[in-house]
């Protein structure tokens, strides 16, 4: 087949130009598998499988279309989620405000009492402070002599002379024999607090 020179050809200037055929593309896939091939035979290995371009077959169109319905399918998904919320009214506002208010007036009364008892608690820990750096320096009352007023023992409070708690007297059968004897036999025989007890009363 010849080709008339007064035909120009589509492919030199032009639009054609910008265009190139599938034809062209598999021949020239072809020619680079060739040379791949002959490479690794130079090399003495085998050549890597090649990979498998995955094509779905589908149009540019069919593409774009199913692009479409995926992004509208995610717009009413979103849209369905943000339908599920309505905007508060004006009654639940101020029920809600009222509550928050409530809750910052308690914990204001909180952080008052809280305030106070630290202060307290300050202040009882310097006044135990100084205390204990600075003992009172009050002179000692000079105890004045009351009139007839029998003089106190330093031992401490006197009891009444009776019979002691817990102590059982036993009344001891009269004997012949010397009295003095037997009450120090007695004493011996008692454990030592009891015969301290009784020697004090």
């Amino acid at each position: 087949m010849d080709k008339d020179p007064s035909i120009p050809s589509l492919n030199a200037t032009g639009i054609g130009a910008r265009f190139v055929s599938q034809d062209a593309i598999e021949s020239a896939k072809a020619r680079r598998d060739e040379q791949w091939k002959a490479a690794y035979e130079r090399i003495g290995m085998p050549p890597p499988p090649q990979q498998v371009e995955d094509t779905d077959g589908r149009s540019l169109a069919e593409k774009l279309a199913a692009n479409k319905i995926k992004k509208q399918e995610e717009f009413e998904e979103r849209s369905r989620l943000a339908n599920q919320f309505r905007a508060l009214e004006e009654d639940e506002v101020a029920f809600l405000d009222q509550i928050r208010e409530k809750r910052e007036a308690a914990e204001r009364i909180r952080n008052q009492e809280d305030g106070v008892e630290v202060q307290n608690f300050k202040a009882a820990v310097a006044a135990r402070a100084s205390a204990l750096n600075n003992p009172p320096t009050a002179p000692i009352p000079k105890p004045t002599a009351a009139p007839a007023a029998a003089p106190k023992s330093a031992v401490g409070p006197t009891r009444k002379k009776g019979p002691l708690k817990g102590v059982v007297v036993k009344k001891k059968a009269k004997s012949t024999s010397d009295p003095k004897l037997e009450e120090t036999k007695a004493d011996e025989d008692e454990p030592e607090s009891k015969r301290r007890r009784i020697s004090e009363a």
